[in-house]
């Protein structure tokens, strides 16, 4: 009978709780600069960028080369697919719409990304306690910063502040869904896992290049490219 650790399940909670965190942060500034909204666009790209080449691709190449490609290739369609459903903005459309879908596109590439975070809560406790809390602590870190990139655009296409709340939250509790079955799995297929890694990693790069990009350099690019190294080594530095 598999026994469920409730701490680290609540580790899990918290960390992924943070992404609110950030989200009320954003919303506590009343007028964005432009050439804030520019930085914390790149922030994020760069965030996405280096999670995916430092962490995620890395580790999805343990059960070997053709996972990683497949799972990469089938996390790119999937957002390509999402783009096609939400076409980008023309002239005829609001910059609230484009905003919108902005917000919504960072908090789905992020809700991907938390889940093999999860994972890695679930499973770092099976090394140690300590292993355990200092990756949740980690990952709680930058899903701050996270909720923080995910709530500006929304803000801006003028939603509701609870409802910018209620989106960061559950964006961020994605991670607890991957410590629940990191500890429920706990010896998890590698070739799951790598395809896992590597189906995140796909969509953030899209969503990086796609959206994320293009959108910071259109008001202060001095500003955005700041913001993607600061992002970039971000991701370098966090466990």
């Amino acid at each position: 009978m598999i026994k469920i650790n409730n701490e680290v399940l609540v580790m899990g909670f918290l960390a992924g709780l943070m992404t609110g965190l950030g989200g009320l942060i954003a919303i506590v500034i009343k007028n964005i600069p432009t050439s804030l909204f520019s930085s914390v666009l790149g922030f994020a790209a760069g965030i996405m960028i280096g999670i995916s080449t430092f962490s995620l691709i890395p580790n999805s190449l343990e059960a070997g080369v053709s996972y990683t490609i497949l799972g990469f290739v089938l996390g790119g369609t999937i957002m390509f697919l999402l783009d096609v459903a939400l076409p980008h903005t023309h002239k005829s459309e609001t910059e609230e719409n484009m905003y919108f879908k902005m917000g919504i596109f960072i908090a789905l590439g992020i809700a991907l990304h938390n889940i093999p975070e999860g994972l890695a809560i679930g499973a770092s406790n099976y090394i140690s306690q300590e292993t355990g809390f200092y990756t949740a602590i980690g990952i709680g870190l930058h899903n701050t910063a996270e909720g923080l990139c995910i709530a500006l655009p929304l803000a801006l296409c003028n939603m509701s502040k609870a409802r910018i709340v209620l989106i960061s939250v559950l964006t961020g509790l994605s991670t607890l869904i991957g410590t629940f079955f990191g500890l429920i799995i706990g010896s998890i297929s590698l070739i799951f896992v790598s395809g896992s890694l590597a189906f995140a990693a796909g969509a953030m790069i899209y969503i990086a290049s796609d959206e994320l990009i293009p959108q910071s350099h259109k008001t202060h690019s001095e500003y955005a490219n700041v913001g993607i190294m600061l992002g970039f080594i971000f991701a370098l530095v966090m466990p």
